[in-house]
């Protein structure tokens, strides 16, 4: 298997477990210096000019921040995530492309993530995932970059891990 293949099947495995709710397993697959962000989208008049923010971030997470958070959702105290939505993540146009640093690839996809709860219904949401990986050794997700396209993101939208 080449190096693209296993890359693309890496991803395609951690998303199998955030859809799987099997946060240990994923929390396993992050670099230890691993960041997570979501930059704030920006309505422009000029197209050339990019549509997401370089310096506000709607979501910044760490790995121990990760971790709290799914230590929280299975205790009795995540009352606010009773009951549960329901969420489903698909991937779409998964790119490899190498990059200026050693044992690090670039990978990019298109995803669109299902979520539905009671009451509030269900929302579909697409985005530009920008993901770096080392590959020194096992694959490990040392950064993920979530574009999403919408201009007005909901508290939901930016809360949910893409």
């Amino acid at each position: 298997m080449s190096t693209r293949d296993e890359i693309v099947e890496f991803i395609h495995h951690e998303t199998h477990l955030m859809n799987a709710e099997r946060y240990d397993e994923w929390l396993g697959l992050l670099h230890e210096d691993f960041e997570y962000l979501m930059p704030m989208p920006v309505l422009r008049d000029d197209p050339a000019q990019p549509r997401h923010s370089e310096r506000s971030l709607l979501a910044w997470e760490s790995v121990s921040s990760l971790t709290l958070r799914f230590e929280r959702i299975l205790t009795d105290f995540a009352w606010a995530d009773r009951p549960p939505a329901f969420h489903r993540r698909h991937l779409t146009a998964v790119r490899v492309a190498e990059t200026d640093q050693p044992h690090r690839l670039a990978v990019s996809a298109d995803e669109i993530v299902f979520r539905s709860r009671v009451p509030e219904g269900s929302t579909i949401t697409s985005a530009l995932r920008e993901d770096i990986v080392d590959v020194s050794g096992e694959p490990r997700l040392v950064r993920r970059t979530v574009l999403l396209d919408v201009d007005r993101p909901d508290l939901a939208q930016i809360a949910l891990l893409y």
